[in-house]
């Protein structure tokens, strides 16, 4: 037990030196102590190797005032390593490729319909879009260090074990574990939400806020928990399920099976079919219904149409409402929204705020801030590939692949 935590703390350390460097962009030995809380022996030791497997770098500045000797910086450095971060979705797969801080090298989006296909399927899919995207950073997959998939669904991190998604009928194999055995390489799955929450906390909204919730709107409704700098899954890894609390009982079916979902009224698909309903009631116009989409909902809705705007209104109010729990629950300092679904804009979230404004408690809603992020179509990728990063950090020296 005493040589496991004796690991455990090396690799504690470790990551946290490597992720202080990439926050500061060049720092001394000193800074980086002072900062992990780390002695300086320990963060010399800890620098040398990293230097010494090409992870991080020495770079010389300017004299110091103080002593007269030029500082000696570190940096890291973004060609030690590459990973592959794939997003699965209901009408496509995303891909990118990222260097160790996370700059996107190569990205592609492949429009597909992935619903309820065998996991066989997708995973062919996959393992096409990957290596196009690889190919497409000038690498090759022995420069990969690690894969890393998001989905929607209920998705134990650990065991790799997807107890449900909507997006594939499930095999003998879990996905996982098929894309592991055909790269050879260590492959995460991860739910998406969680992967966009990890992204937003090493390069987004989320950097240097110890307590936040990220809320994501599109096809389906996702949430990630961060309590104390740290992401939240709860017991069996498939918690922070926000889209199938149910807000009204015997309400709207949800795909899950359950009616009243939060998702049940928000999401992207939710929303296009009430549009399309209210449309073959006649309440208001539209030409060929059956190629009716998303996007073309919101525009209509944006351009004045009542209808349109009174059922993005009530998907509005009802997030707010289950928002406004969240807030009670876990006094967040921050709550991140994002995803394909804030093109909505004021039609989803000014109902939302105002909602939430009315029901939370003022001492809570006062000091939080609310953010409603630009959506770019890489995110969801990058955010997958923050998920290897993340462990790529804690133990590289085994991991890394060599740069020549």
């Amino acid at each position: 037990m005493e040589v496991a935590n004796r690991e455990l703390t090396k690799a504690i350390n470790q990551f946290n030196i490597l992720n202080t460097i990439r926050k500061s962009g060049l720092i001394s030995r000193v800074e980086i102590a002072e900062i992990t809380g780390q002695s300086r022996s320990s963060v010399t030791n800890i620098t040398a190797r990293l230097i010494e497997e090409k992870m991080i770098f020495e770079k010389k500045t300017e004299l110091s005032s103080s002593r007269g000797r030029r500082r000696v910086l570190l940096a890291l450095n973004p060609e030690a390593a590459y990973v592959v971060g794939v997003k699965l979705s209901v009408f496509q797969i995303s891909f990118a490729v990222t260097n160790l801080q996370a700059d996107v090298m190569s990205s592609l989006i492949v429009p597909v319909r992935t619903g309820q296909r065998p996991v066989e399927f997708i995973a062919d899919l996959i393992e096409e879009g990957i290596r196009h995207c690889v190919a497409k950073a000038r690498l090759n997959m022995k420069k990969i260090s690690g894969i890393g998939i998001g989905i929607p669904g209920f998705v134990d991190n650990q065991s790799g074990i997807t107890y449900w998604s909507p997006l594939y009928k499930q095999g003998n194999t879990t996905l996982r574990d098929l894309i592991q055995d055909r790269f050879r390489t260590v492959t995460y799955i991860e739910n998406d939400a969680n992967t966009v929450t990890l992204a937003q906390q090493w390069f987004g909204e989320g950097r240097g806020v110890n307590n936040f919730l990220m809320v994501t709107v599109e096809h389906g409704i996702g949430m990630g928990i961060v309590v104390n700098g740290q992401i939240y899954r709860g017991e069996r890894g498939i918690g922070a399920e926000f889209g199938h609390v149910v807000i009204k009982p015997g309400g709207a079916l949800c795909r899950c099976g359950k009616r009243g979902c939060v998702e049940a009224y928000v999401a992207d698909y939710k929303i296009l079919e009430a549009a399309v309903k209210a449309c073959k009631a006649s309440r208001w116009q539209y030409g060929d219904i059956s190629t009716l989409t998303i996007e073309e909902v919101t525009t209509i809705a944006k351009a004045g149409e009542p209808i349109l705007q009174k059922i993005f209104k009530k998907g509005g109010e009802i997030l707010g409402l289950g928002i406004c729990g969240l807030i009670q629950v876990f006094n967040p300092e921050k709550i991140i929204i994002a995803g394909e679904g804030v093109r909505a804009g004021e039609l989803l979230f000014g109902p939302m705020q105002k909602m939430i404004q009315r029901h939370t408690t003022a001492e809570m809603f006062e000091p939080l801030k609310i953010v409603v992020q630009k959506w770019k179509d890489t995110d969801w990728a990058r955010g997958a590939a923050s998920l290897v990063l993340q462990e790529l950090y804690k133990s590289p020296f085994n991991r890394v692949k060599p740069i020549i």
